[in-house]
């Protein structure tokens, strides 16, 4: 079609689009003609017109449908929150921390996400982070195993962690500080299990090998590594 070969290529032109695999190599290909009658050139007019229309109404569209997500995703964060406030808020929201550190990884370097961005990492650290499970363990609703292997996960997920800057390292270092603290105080596993978890931390989340008294200078705070050993002491 004329009219959407025109439009590419002025896209193109323009760095709206970047051109598509052997799009323009071969010097030989034949361009389309331009109509040299008005009413061949109203007609091509005519052709441009609907495409760009149909172009803005995508990317309209689309950006919409972001805008609606977002919408969404800062509703369930408000709802957790609502959770969150109860005064004994149950025991299976221990297991928020991964899917937020998820969102925080995910929302990290995108301006348009930094909204979700800032309610995540305010929920976690200032919520989530000081959930207190009190009484008797809840064996039954969270089984011991499954906080253990969620605080292996935690672990697994900060030594892939890519990007995310000070809000994911403060916020993860906080989430394993949590798990730790939680399986302490219930007794949940024994100290050497405690430590051997302590020595599975990411090696860039451990402390230096030197007399800083365990202080990682990436994040101004206590490593990973050196939390785990605390938490097992206490």
């Amino acid at each position: 079609d004329e009219g959407e070969a025109l439009l590419r290529a002025m896209e193109t032109a323009a760095g709206l689009r970047a051109p598509e695999a052997g799009e323009g190599d071969d010097e030989e290909e034949e361009e389309a003609e331009m109509p040299e009658d008005e009413e061949g050139m109203a007609r091509l007019d005519a052709q441009l017109a609907e495409l760009v229309r149909e172009r803005v109404q995508a990317r309209s569209a689309a950006k919409e449908a972001r805008e609606q997500q977002l919408h969404f995703k800062m509703r369930v964060l408000e709802l957790l929150e609502t959770l969150l406030r109860r005064p004994s808020p149950p025991a299976l929201l221990l297991l928020l921390p991964r899917p937020l550190l998820r969102v925080l990884g995910d929302a990290a370097g995108v301006p348009a996400l930094r909204p979700l961005l800032e309610r995540a990492s305010g929920l976690i650290r200032h919520r989530v982070c000081k959930l207190s499970v009190r009484g008797a363990w809840p064996e039954a609703s969270l089984p011991a195993a499954r906080l253990i292997t969620e605080l292996e996960a935690v672990l697994a997920f900060a030594a892939k962690a890519r990007g995310g800057g000070a809000p994911l390292a403060a916020a993860t270092t906080d989430a394993v500080m949590l798990l730790l603290r939680t399986i302490t105080q219930h007794k949940l596993v024994d100290v050497p299990a405690m430590l051997r978890l302590a020595a599975a931390a990411p090696a860039d989340l451990q402390p230096p090998p030197t007399g800083a008294a365990d202080l990682n200078p990436k994040q101004k705070r206590p490593g990973v590594a050196a939390a785990a050993r605390a938490g097992a002491a206490a």
